[in-house]
C-alpha cells in the first residue's frame, strides 16, 4: 500500500491477533480441511487464556494502511492485554510473495496475514495451507463481507475503495470519470501505483481492462504518468506538487485531508473500484489460539469502530460509517475472486507492456 515494499511496521507489545489453527480451543469446531462450519458460540475467556499462554502473534498485512493498523491495534490491546504482536505492513503482492517463500522453505514465521488481492486465496486453498474457521460474530457482518468463501478458509476483513484523488488547491475541475484522466490536459500530471506490487492496483487494473479494454492502459501511458509501487504513494506525489491527480485509496486521502492537507477525493461517476481485504490463518501458525482470538475480535463492534476512526468503512452492519458515507449508496465495481485469481498475471503483463516497464 505505501511505497517501500520491504519496510515494516513493528507494532508494540500486546497487539494484533487473527485467526485460528489446528489447536484452537473453540469447543465443537472441527478444523479438518474445508469441511462445512457453522457460526457457533465461542468460549472467548478460554480462548483468551490459551492465547496468553502463547503470548505472541505474528501478523502480516497488505490490505490496511498504518493508521488503520494502529487504530485496530490500540482497540485490541484495550480489550485483550497480555499478548505481544509483531505486525508487518507491506504491499499486498509482497505479502503474498513472502508467504509463498516461507511455505516453500517450511518456515513457521507468520500466524495471520491479509492481502487486498482476492486472487491469492484460491491458490492458497489449492495448496491446502489454510485453516478453515468460522466466528461467532459472522452474522453481524455487512452484506459485502459475509461468507466470501464457502469453505471458510479465508474471510473479508475490510475494503479499500479506489477513487480519484487530486490537489484541491490547484485543480479546479478534477476528473469525474476514470476515462477523463486520458485527456491530454493531464499530460505529466498523473500518478499511479503498480499492480506488480499493490493488490489495490491489481483490482483497479483488472476493472479498467474489463470496462474499457486494453486500449485504456495504452492511452493512459501516453499521458506520461508517474508510476510508483503502492497506491498510497500517489497522495505523497500530489502533496509534494510533483503530480496533481491520481488514483488513490479513499481512507488514505481522507486522512491526509483531515490533517489539513490540500487533497481531496472524487468518487468516479463510472464506479469507485472495491478492493476487499481478505485474511486467513496458516496451518503451521506458531500461535494458533492468539490467531483465533483476533478473528473473533475482527468481527466485533470494537474492530469496526476502530476502522471508522481511520476513515475506513466498518465491516459490521450495526456500526455507522465515517462522515455518513455508505457503500450501498455509491456507484461501485468489484471483480469476482475468480476473475482476480485468473487475471492478475495477465493484468500485470499488460500494465508493464503499456507503461514500458
Amino acid at each position: 500500500m505505501n511505497d517501500g515494499s520491504e519496510r515494516m511496521m513493528r507494532c508494540s507489545r500486546r497487539d494484533f491477533i487473527s485467526g485460528a489453527a489446528a489447536t484452537a480451543v473453540v469447543a465443537g469446531v472441527g478444523l479438518s480441511p474445508f469441511s462445512t462450519l457453522r457460526a457457533q458460540p465461542v468460549d472467548t475467556a478460554a480462548l483468551y487464556a490459551e492465547a496468553k499462554k502463547e503470548g505472541q502473534l505474528v501478523w502480516w498485512c497488505g490490505h490496511l494502511d498504518r493508521p488503520a493498523m494502529q487504530s485496530v491495534k490500540e482497540a485490541f490491546m484495550a480489550t485483550y492485554p497480555g499478548i505481544d504482536l509483531s505486525a508487518t505492513w507491506q504491499t499486498g503482492e509482497i505479502v503474498f510473495t513472502r508467504v509463498q517463500q516461507d511455505l516453500k522453505a517450511n518456515v513457521r514465521e507468520v500466524d495471520v496475514f491479509g492481502t487486498s488481492n482476492a486472487g491469492h486465496w484460491p491458490l492458497l486453498k489449492k495448496q491446502n495451507v489454510l485453516v478453515e474457521f468460522q466466528t461467532s460474530g459472522a452474522d453481524s457482518l455487512g452484506k459485502l463481507f459475509k461468507t466470501v468463501d464457502p469453505d471458510h478458509a479465508f474471510r473479508a476483513a475490510g475494503v479499500e475503495v479506489v477513487i480519484i484523488n487530486y490537489r484541491s488547491d490547484k485543480v479546479q475541475k478534477p476528473p469525474t470519470k476514470w476515462t477523463d484522466v486520458l485527456n491530454p490536459e493531464w499530460n505529466d500530471k498523473l500518478t499511479f501505483g503498480s499492480p506488480a506490487f499493490s493488490g489495490d492496483v491489481v483490482n483497479w487494473t483488472i476493472a479498467m481492462l474489463d470496462k474499457y479494454g486494453d486500449k485504456y492502459l495504452i492511452e493512459l501511458a501516453k499521458r506520461n504518468p508517474k508510476i510508483g509501487r503502492s497506491i498510497l504513494g500517489t497522495g505523497t506525489d500530489i502533496l509534494s506538487g510533483e503530480r496533481m491527480v491520481g488514483h488513490g485509496v479513499d481512507a488514505n486521502t481522507f486522512l491526509l485531508k483531515r490533517a489539513g492537507n490540500p487533497i481531496d477525493v472524487r468518487f468516479p461517476d463510472d464506479d469507485a473500484i472495491l478492493a476487499l481485504g481478505y485474511t486467513g490463518i496458516l496451518k503451521n501458525a506458531p500461535h494458533p489460539n492468539a490467531a483465533r482470538l483476533f478473528m473473533e475480535f475482527n468481527d466485533s463492534r470494537e474492530y469496526s469502530q476502530a476502522m471508522t476512526k481511520a476513515c475506513r468503512f466498518p465491516i459490521r452492519s450495526d456500526v455507522p460509517s465515517f462522515s455518513g458515507l455508505n457503500l450501498d449508496n455509491m456507484k461501485t465495481y468489484k471483480s469476482s475472486i475468480e476473475r482476480l485469481s485468473t487475471g492478475t498475471a495477465d493484468a500485470i503483463a499488460k500494465w508493464r507492456s503499456a507503461m514500458g516497464i
